[in-house]
C-alpha cells in the first residue's frame, strides 16, 4: 500500500504542477484599484482548487479545500484540532487513504509562517496518516534577503519532517510550479 500511495502522491504532484501553469495573473496577484496588485492566498487557493478539479479526471482521491477538522475524533485535543489545511487529498472516511496535505503561502510571508505550515504538514503526516505533504510557495520577492530554499531551510526546525514534505515554488502566473526541496 505504501508504494501505491507514493506513486499516487507523485501523480498528484504532477497534477498540481499542471494546475499551477493554468493560474492567470488576476488570481496570482489580485488587482487592486489605484494600487499595486497584491498576493492573496485565498484567491490563489480557490483558483488552484478549480484548476485541479478541471484536470482531476479519474484520479482515485477527493480534494477538499479548507476541510474543517473540528469534532473529528482523531484530532480532538491535538495541536491542530481547529486546523483547516488549504487542501486535503484523501478518500473521506478512510484514514488509510489520506494522500496529501497541501499548505500554500505567498512568497512575501514571514519565515515564521513558513515554519507554522511545515509543522502542521508534519503533524498531519505523522498523526493523521497522510502519505506526504506539499508546501507550495507562490510569487517572487525581488529584494529578498535570502533565496527561497534558504528561507525554507530556516523554517524547517527539528520537529519538521522534511523527508515527508515536498516544497514547490510557483514563481509566475501561467508557468508551472517546480519542486525546490
Amino acid at each position: 500500500m505504501r508504494d501505491f500511495m507514493q506513486q499516487e502522491l507523485a501523480r498528484f504532484e504532477g497534477l498540481l504542477s499542471s494546475a499551477t501553469a493554468r493560474i492567470a495573473d488576476d488570481y496570482f496577484q489580485l488587482p487592486v484599484a489605484d494600487a499595486d496588485a497584491v498576493y492573496r492566498e485565498r484567491v490563489y487557493c480557490y483558483e488552484l482548487y478549480h484548476q485541479l478539479r478541471c484536470l482531476w479526471g479519474d484520479f482515485p482521491f477527493r480534494i477538499g479545500g479548507e476541510v474543517d477538522k473540528r469534532g473529528h475524533p482523531h484530532f480532538e485535543n491535538g495541536p491542530y484540532a481547529l486546523a483547516k489545511p488549504d487542501l486535503l487529498v484523501h478518500v473521506p472516511k478512510y484514514m488509510g487513504r489520506n494522500l496529501a496535505i497541501v499548505e500554500v503561502k505567498a512568497c512575501d510571508r514571514p519565515t515564521q509562517q513558513f515554519h507554522e505550515d511545515l509543522a502542521k504538514i508534519t503533524w498531519f503526516c505523522r498523526h493523521a496518516d497522510y502519505a506526504g505533504g506539499v508546501f507550495l510557495i507562490y510569487g517572487t520577492v525581488a529584494d529578498a534577503e535570502k533565496p527561497l530554499d534558504a528561507r525554507v531551510a530556516d523554517a524547517a526546525a527539528s520537529e519538521v519532517d522534511m523527508d515527508r514534505i515536498h516544497v514547490f515554488h510557483h514563481a509566475a502566473s501561467l508557468t508551472a510550479a517546480t519542486r525546490i526541496v
